[in-house]
């Protein structure tokens, strides 16, 4: 039986939370056009990045970085810097609308593009990004005349596949029965 909290937090969130379509900003920002920013964490020179180096926040997105600068079907990628300002809204577990920063964008070779976050400890609001992700993939790919994926990849995942590829990463992690 639903808890009287509960019935409050849907009947508000039933009010006060807007369905809208999707639309496509006129006013397009190139990454490119990010100005510059001090870092003084990790960084990996690459030449498939529109920045000079790749600006990470940890081990794993260093080694992440390192893995998409070599694999050969990435055409290019970048780490999407907060500075850029680029976020997908959410609803958390109370309603609240939230902001998730998806951790790389990735362009491969064949003209796909992927928004990809990479995850070394998950907690309850990772699956409410999931879905915020991949509905803006679903959005992005409708608006425009470009295929968006989006593909979470986990540490444990990714350090037992060791793939050669994002082609052979990407099927890996999208199909039924992984890890």
């Amino acid at each position: 039986m639903a808890q009287p909290a509960d019935l409050g937090e849907k009947a508000l969130k039933d009010l006060l939370v807007e369905e809208v379509t999707p639309t496509l900003e006129t006013s397009a920002r190139m990454m490119s056009e990010t100005p510059p920013f001090p870092f003084s964490r990790k960084l990996h020179e690459s030449h498939k990045t529109v920045f000079n180096f790749v600006a990470c926040d940890n081990e794993f997105e260093l080694a992440f970085a390192i893995f998409l600068h070599g694999s050969e079907d990435v055409e290019a990628f970048a780490k999407i810097p907060q500075q850029f300002g680029f976020s997908i809204p959410y609803t958390d577990t109370r309603a609240n609308i939230r902001h998730y920063y998806p951790d790389f964008a990735v362009r491969l070779k064949n003209g796909e593009h992927w928004l990809v976050e990479t995850k070394g400890q998950e907690d309850i609001t990772v699956r409410l990004k999931d879905q915020a992700a991949r509905n803006w993939c679903e959005n992005a790919t409708s608006l425009t005349d470009q295929t968006w994926h989006y593909l979470k990849v986990r540490q444990k995942e990714f350090e037992a596949l060791h793939p050669d590829n994002f082609g052979e990463l990407s099927v890996a992690l999208v199909s039924p029965g992984r890890f």
